[in-house]
């Protein structure tokens, strides 16, 4: 049974001139104790997708399912209960501290929201014993955040999200302010966490390397739209999108000289971007592309059972090397 699952999710945004669609027709699922990555560079529709799992932004089509259970169908009351099962954790641990309160004050906030009747000995058990999950010390409770490191603060806003106990956690790129050997026992953590409560992952990044650590399927997303899904390892021994295939060759290897040798395969732009749902995404760049590419959606393709992709050509892309 899947822990969530969104049917053919589309989000529309209303600016001054025009109606902009962000994210198109996207599929996805996840299951207990699993790690579902989403990939794709900055404006694809990553955080969007997310906030729209959580319904923090309104669906203009599609369904959302958590356990099961339609949660666009859901009433505000009914909402509320079931986001304590369902947590996010942000890019930028800075917007997600008041600055004015102090570490332990955020800790003791979840109790005032979720669980206002419980005694204060029993929230200082809890408080110190999500600490203690991950590697924080009972004192810096007394700390604001300006006084925490980096690591320090994305370590505490996890705490945070335990104190919920919760079933799914959405964590939208919280990597990328940390430096490598932060992020690296971070992702251990999380793993940890992960083996230690069973709770279910949606790892949002732009970085297909960190993504071979933790997760166990890859969405790539682009322009709104997934071009390619599949379990991690199938997806880095065969990638077969062009997207997937550019991404992949701009991870940076050991090698100096097989580094400064090998060539990007993400090519540039060489028409305008075609409107989001008209037309495959990827059409203005894909070396490949044909007129129909330009007016179709493309179908997807089975290629396994555990790997799939959108594509009017799938042949002929998945013939060219990394």
């Amino acid at each position: 049974m899947n822990l969530f699952e969104l049917k053919n999710i589309s989000v529309e945004f209303t600016t001054a001139n025009q109606r902009v669609r962000a994210v198109h027709r996207v599929s996805i699922h996840g299951q207990t104790q699993e790690t579902v990555g989403i990939v794709g560079e900055s404006g694809s529709g990553k955080t969007t997708l997310a906030k729209a799992l959580l319904r923090l932004e309104p669906c203009s089509s599609g369904e959302i399912f958590f356990h099961n259970t339609n949660i666009l169908k859901a009433s505000r009351s009914e909402m509320r209960k079931m986001r304590r099962y369902m947590q996010l954790i942000f890019q930028d641990p800075d917007a997600s501290l008041n600055p004015r309160h102090t570490a332990g004050w955020h800790l003791q906030e979840v109790f005032t929201v979720h669980f206002p009747n419980l005694a204060l000995h029993e929230r200082n058990i809890a408080i110190e014993s999500a600490l203690h999950t991950v590697e924080l010390e009972p004192h810096l409770q007394n700390r604001y955040p300006f006084e925490l490191s980096g690591g320090q603060k994305q370590r505490l806003l996890i705490a945070r999200t335990l104190l919920l106990s919760p079933q799914l956690i959405v964590l939208d790129e919280p990597l990328s302010s940390l430096d490598a050997t932060l992020r690296k026992s971070i992702l251990l953590l999380l793993k940890k966490i992960q083996q230690e409560t069973k709770v279910g992952y949606l790892f949002i990044t732009h970085d297909l390397s960190t993504l071979s650590v933790i997760a166990q399927r890859v969405a790539v997303m682009y322009r709104g739209s997934i071009v390619e899904s599949a379990s991690v390892n199938e997806l880095y021994k065969n990638p077969t999108h062009p997207y997937t295939q550019g991404l992949l060759s701009c991870i940076p290897i050991a090698d100096p000289i097989r580094e400064k040798k090998r060539k990007s395969l993400l090519f540039p732009s060489t028409t305008n971007p075609l409107p989001v749902g008209q037309g495959c995404p990827f059409a203005h760049r894909c070396p490949v592309c044909k007129e129909c590419c330009f007016t179709e959606e493309p179908p997807c393709h089975t290629l396994t059972p555990s790997h799939s992709i959108f594509c009017h050509y799938p042949d002929r892309v998945s013939r060219r090397s990394l």
